[in-house]
């Protein structure tokens, strides 16, 4: 198994012209992190959070620059090993 992302909830239309994304992502044994699929065009804005019952060394974090939206669905995510979560992505799908 490889770090997976799926999509679960999709608000479209509740921002304007911007879209709200919400999925969970998962790590296989060893990994820290890989690319969330976020299926919008173009991200703006995404929160990520750890899903595990215990507490970690290192809150999830994005590895991309935001300071001009990113061009694609695909963001790579950086995190400690093993650890599952959360995230809410806003773009324009």
């Amino acid at each position: 198994m490889v770090f997976e992302s799926a999509v679960l909830k999709r608000y479209r239309g509740v921002l304007g012209r911007f879209a709200v994304e919400i999925g969970t992502f998962t790590n296989a044994i060893g990994d820290s992190g890989g690319s969330i699929v976020t299926n919008l065009r173009h991200v703006h804005f995404m929160i990520l959070t750890s899903g595990g019952g215990t507490v970690i060394a290192n809150e999830p974090s994005v590895n991309e620059d935001f300071t001009t939206p990113i061009d694609g669905s695909a963001v790579l995510v950086v995190n400690t090993a093993d650890e599952d979560g959360h995230w809410l992505a806003i773009g324009i799908p």
